[in-house]
């Protein structure tokens, strides 16, 4: 078995390949393509009539107050459109500091690869985040289309590789030729404009439902052969560790960079107080260690907190995640960067104000559309050239 084992962490891959395998075996014998199931090399595409009967049903409902929401997500879109150009340069920025050896704070800006940006454990804790993100994505273009009468194509769900979704295709060449820019705006800028709605309400969740203030360290893992097997469960919380207050999950760090092996430490916890030997740090012989794996808690206000800490901790986790992937898909979508709605955006606004018939406009266009690029790609080189930013997506 020893001679496998190199292959155990490309497993997931093999079992999505074997998949795959299926999945277009079954294509072929059944001749799924009849029933609006197009199935490719890790691409499959399921058509419906349904998804456009509901774009319709909704686009038609009220169409007058869709085109107010739409036009005012057209402000809305420049607006983060910039702010999204603001926060990539300001993230280089942190990056080139970081290298030069200055005190900075740059955030991972990667793809979301399973096995090489993220683990699969922490893909499939984010897994329906991504998939609310571009269902709500998709159907508010399609709704955006239905209220300006734009023929929608086809509709329906998909699945590449590993990611599920959601697309519309509305009549492109509708768009171009029987559309005002008005209407071509409103649909550009309302996939991105449902995305940081959401993202709002997820904020707005985040602020009544959970109390923001650290209030301890929740563990979340005990692991075996370690001091603290056996003493420690999943689900309690730290509060102190001799007498010194535990807030964050950073106040055991900062703590245990004092201890040394064979110290005894008094836990404090909500149902009292336990006393602990600490053993040898596996990274560090000189430090003390616990063995366990914590996360900072967040309680919940009531009802909720009736749930107890760890369904409290994992809701505000969950509801960050939504947050954070929701206004990024946003965000990104705005940038003038083809072929993303972002692009189209500052087509039609330099078309409208420059001209794209003028050199200037051209130049002005191109010249948004490389810096966008280049900022993004400089942010994902600087990522991968310190992988230890990763390390938090690999729990």
């Amino acid at each position: 078995m020893l001679q496998f084992e190199f292959l155990l962490p490309f497993l997931p891959w093999l079992l999505i390949l074997l998949a795959w395998m299926v999945i277009i075996g079954l294509a072929s014998v059944f001749k799924l393509e009849k029933y609006g199931v197009e199935v490719g090399p890790f691409m499959l595409f399921a058509r419906t009539q349904r998804f456009n009967n509901l774009l319709d049903r909704i686009g038609r409902w009220h169409p007058r107050a869709w085109r107010y929401i739409w036009s005012f997500f057209i402000g809305v879109g420049f607006f983060f459109s910039l702010y999204g150009f603001y926060f990539m340069g300001s993230n280089v920025w942190e990056f080139i500091k970081f290298y030069l050896g200055q005190p900075s704070t740059p955030g991972a800006v990667a793809p979301l690869i399973p096995g090489i940006t993220m683990s699969f454990n922490f893909f499939l804790m984010i897994l329906i985040p991504l998939i609310v993100a571009v269902v709500v994505h998709e159907l508010a273009h399609g709704v955006a289309a239905r209220a300006d009468n734009i023929p929608v194509q086809s509709s329906g769900l998909f699945l590449f590789l590993i990611f599920f979704g959601a697309f519309v295709e509305p009549d492109e060449e509708y768009v171009k030729t029987k559309t005002t820019r008005l209407q071509r705006v409103r649909l550009y800028a309302s996939g991105s404009g449902a995305n940081l709605t959401v993202a709002a309400i997820a904020l707005v969740m985040i602020t009544f439902i959970i109390i923001p203030v650290p209030s301890g360290a929740l563990i979340s893992q005990v692991d075996a052969g370690t001091p603290a097997h056996g003493v420690l469960v999943p689900g309690m919380v730290i509060i102190g560790m001799n007498g010194t207050a535990i807030h964050t999950n950073q106040d055991i760090s900062t703590f245990m960079a004092n201890t040394s092996p064979g110290d005894l430490v008094i836990l404090n916890i909500h149902e009292g107080t336990i006393p602990l030997t600490l053993g040898t740090n596996p990274n560090n012989a000189s430090l003390g260690y616990i063995g366990i794996w914590s996360r900072t808690y967040f309680p919940l206000v009531y009802p909720f907190s009736l749930l107890g800490p760890t369904v409290g901790t994992q809701f505000y986790e969950g509801l960050t995640w939504f947050f954070v992937i929701t206004i990024s898909l946003g965000i990104i979508n705005l940038l003038p960067i083809p072929p993303l709605d972002g692009d189209r955006l500052w087509k039609e606004l330099i078309d409208r104000t420059v001209s794209l018939e003028r050199k200037s406009g051209k130049a002005l266009l191109w010249g948004l559309r490389i810096t966008a690029l280049t900022i993004l790609i400089l942010n994902i080189i600087f990522t991968f050239l310190n992988p230890s930013l990763l390390l938090f997506f690999f729990r």
